[in-house]
């Protein structure tokens, strides 16, 4: 088939002046070449505000080869093709991750109504037939376009505030208890050398332990949410869980478990218990520490509200046969965009105004406890009004025979509808709500754009569907106030409109609305295209949501066991040195004690310091701090020299020599001098902490140059190693993944340094030579100047 001449007559041309563009990225794929070509010339020519680079493929089978190699930022394709037609493709498409973003454009012959409503129901984004006009398909491509990039632009924030906000909050989460541990032992050691009042030792040492509980109790909380993701705590469930009777005393004794700290917030519980709830089948403990942390957070966000009553009112009743167990407070409340939120691992509502203590996890380890109960938890909640958090629990019998690899319940969903005409606007919500769906439909209404903004504000919606023309506020003006919002920038948005000429479909298309339905509809067509649109949201969502979830795991997959071990024994040792006070003038103990203390709470340090460095290269922090501090070193020796010199006197104290072999004469390299020097530092250390010396134990540090790499160089003489640490480290160095060492002790520090290097654009390697010999060695790429490698490259 070809394409009319006068298509491509009518096309629009490109200005003469001069504009800076954005870059996109369009793949077509056809099987006539003719067409295909034509295409390509078309969008390369125009001028819709982007400059286009096109990529071609003639099937589906090749449009997926080129998308391997280049992410398209829109999908134009034929349906009919060879090997894999349209429709194969796109379903291909979507199943990645990856590509769900991408908008899809059907471009085909195939114009019969059921044709059409086929490719609208596929998730297409746009169903356009040939022949077409180009100066029309160049607008849709465009509106396509802008609305791609708003969302990128959309998620990308979204995940920039996620990564800053797990970073805040892993940085205040464990560096404020750990100032407590070493503060305190601080005063405790100085005021110890001359002791005249015991209470002041007293309260030293209980800093120190306030700072351990709750750094264990952090690491707890991020174990338990580990336990809960990996099916470990399913296993404990089944083997603790049992009938329980009265899960209504349950609910009572958490909340008098936490009656002293309520009325310390000036916080008043209340009950309100029925007497005939069904029994439940639970694991007593885990369900109390879910209730514990409902309850914790509404005393929390209570007292957090200045004005009003102050109150949590702790209920317990029988609700469409199942057990409801609520924590319902007169706090702070949320808004509506955020309450999906709240169940998320690191997140935690209006942190800045609220004090609060913890790593955002409570409300993620209640939930997945709820849910080992085949439970859940709903909430209601209003902003400057109160919360109501509701466990919903089967009943035993019910519990018992739920079979777990069971159907997925309904999916719920929430729609807002826009029409002036309340007659219309009543019967829309009735076909809606008992449409024949896989979606349990909550929906919204309001007579024009204006009032659907107010329900906006107090909603989250997952689909609009909205007339055009409405008093006070028409449809047009009504979406581009929905689009320019980021709260609602992602939701779906369709017209049903009785403006059905054609120049009015075409300018509801490339208004951006995902679909445009003329007055009288088919019902069925509108539910098919309903399911549809949501469908593409909820898919956008859970890819987002993957990449959130995929970061969130690679953080807790860096919290190392190795935390318990200083925790466990600063504790330790402070409650001995407590225990031993009374004879703190006399006690031979003292100082191993607090040696006990100094260490531990250095190793701890050192721990905190390492997981939060971690944590920064996973989310990309490190790698833009490196960007905006990295200067070109031009004697990078020193800043090795520096490391050794840091670490010679502990080197003394094992009887190590130093010496250097320097050379100071090398080509500068890009470095953060600072963030390079701790690296080389850290390297150092863990070479003297693994040394079996003897009498003439050496360790060299030397550095020289060539023309592409500077060397520098850590060699270990006369010394061993324990067996087989010089073979992991070599290998883990020489690993390009990002899997820890899996050495106690050593995989934090050892993946930070390896982190560091490869930030600098650097490789680390390890040798053994003999039983009593290593070398580490550390290339780094010389800085070649900008005007340098244009002279190199004209010569």
């Amino acid at each position: 088939m070809s394409i009319p001449s006068t298509v491509f007559s009518r096309s629009l041309a490109r200005s003469d002046h001069i504009t800076m563009k954005n870059t996109a990225t369009i793949l077509l794929v056809e099987d006539d070449p003719s067409i295909l070509d034509g295409m390509a010339d078309l969008l390369q020519i125009s001028d819709i505000g982007y400059e286009i680079n096109v990529l071609k493929a003639t099937n589906g089978e090749e449009g997926l080869l080129r998308m391997e190699d280049h992410d398209p930022d829109l999908i134009i394709s034929d349906i009919m093709m060879p090997r894999l037609n349209g429709f194969e493709f796109l379903a291909r498409v979507r199943e990645n991750p990856s590509w769900v973003h991408i908008p899809f454009i059907f471009l085909t012959a195939k114009g019969k109504k059921q044709d059409i409503m086929e490719g609208r129901r596929s998730g297409a984004e746009l169903y356009i037939t040939k022949p077409f006009v180009s100066a029309e398909l160049l607008e849709l491509v465009k509106s396509q376009l802008d609305r791609t990039f708003q969302l990128q632009q959309a998620r990308q924030q979204k995940l920039g505030a996620l990564k800053r906000n797990i970073l805040q909050l892993l940085n205040h989460e464990f560096r404020t208890p750990l100032t407590y541990v070493t503060a305190y032992y601080d005063m405790l050691a100085d005021s110890l050398l001359s002791v005249e009042d015991s209470n002041n030792l007293q309260e030293y040492l209980r800093g120190i332990q306030v700072g351990c509980v709750r750094l264990t109790n952090l690491v707890q909380d991020l174990v338990r949410v580990m336990d809960i993701r990996t099916g470990r705590a399913v296993e404990k469930f089944k083997q603790q869980a049992r009938l329980l009777n009265d899960v209504g005393a349950l609910l009572r004794q958490r909340g008098e478990a936490h009656a002293a700290r309520a009325r310390q917030a000036g916080v008043t519980i209340e009950y309100d218990i029925a007497a005939d709830l069904a029994p439940v089948y639970a694991d007593p403990a885990s369900l109390a520490d879910a209730i514990d942390r409902l309850i914790d957070n509404a005393i929390k966000f209570t007292a957090g509200r200045r004005e009003g009553p102050q109150r949590v009112r702790l209920s317990a009743e029988m609700h469409n046969e199942q057990v409801v167990l609520s924590v319902e407070d007169t706090g702070v409340g949320f808004p509506a965009h955020v309450q999906r939120q709240l169940f998320d691992l690191f997140f935690q509502y209006n942190r800045e105004r609220l004090e609060q203590q913890g790593s955002g996890s409570g409300l993620a380890i209640a939930k997945g406890l709820v849910a080992l109960h085949h439970g859940h938890i709903e909430v209601e909640s209003k902003e400057n009004s109160g919360s109501r958090f509701s466990i919903v629990l089967p009943p035993y019998d019910q519990a018992i025979n739920l079979d777990t690899k069971s159907a997925q319940p309904t999916r719920q969903a929430t729609i807002l509808i826009v029409e002036d005409d309340r007659h219309l606007l009543e019967g829309l919500r009735e076909l809606m709500k008992m449409a024949d769906m896989p979606y349990q439909l909550r929906v919204l209404t309001a007579t024009n754009g204006e009032e659907g903004l107010a329900v906006l504000d107090q909603y989250q919606a997952d689909l609009i569907i909205s007339d055009v023309m409405m008093p006070t506020m028409g449809g047009y003006e009504f979406l581009q106030r929905v689009r320019s919002s980021a709260a609602w920038l992602q939701i779906p948005f369709i017209f049903l409109t009785a403006k059905g000429e054609r120049e009015d479909i075409h300018r509801g298309r490339r208004s951006g609305a995902e679909e445009y339905i003329t007055k009288p509809y088919d019902i069925d067509e509108l539910i098919q295209l309903t399911v549809t649109q949501l469908d593409r949201y909820f898919q956008r969502q859970g890819a987002m949501t993957q990449s959130f979830e995929a970061l969130k795991r690679s953080i807790l997959g860096m919290l190392q066991p190795d935390f318990r071990g200083p925790l466990d024994l600063v504790t330790t040792y402070s409650e001995k040195l407590s225990t031993d006070l009374e004879q703190v003038e006399t006690d031979e103990d003292l100082a191993a004690s607090l040696e006990g203390i100094q260490d531990s709470s250095a190793r701890l340090t050192r721990l905190v310091e390492d997981f939060i460095a971690m944590a920064e290269f996973k989310t990309g922090e490190a790698e833009s701090a490196f960007h905006m501090r990295a200067r070109p070193v031009e004697n990078i020796s020193m800043v090795l020299y520096e490391a050794a010199y840091g670490v010679q006197f502990d080197a003394e104290q094992k009887g190590i020599e130093f010496r250097y072999d320097l050379n100071h004469d090398l080509p500068s390299v890009v470095c953060d001098r600072e963030r390079l020097l701790n690296a080389l530092e850290r390297l150092l250390t863990f070479v003297l902490e693994n040394c079996e010396t003897e009498d003439s134990t050496i360790i060299r540090v030397a550095s020289n140059g060539a023309e592409k790499h500077v060397d520098l160089q850590i060699q270990a003489f006369n010394t061993r190693f324990p067996t087989d640490w010089a073979r992991r480290i070599a290998q883990f160095f020489a690993r390009e993944d990002e899997t820890m060492l899996d050495l106690p002790g050593a995989g934090p520090g050892l993946t930070v340094i390896k982190n560091t290097v490869a930030l600098h654009g650097g490789q680390i390697r390890l040798q053994q030579h003999r039983d009593d010999q290593i070398t580490i060695r550390l290339l780094f790429p010389v800085h070649r100047p900008q005007s340098v490698k244009q002279n190199a490259h004209a010569s």
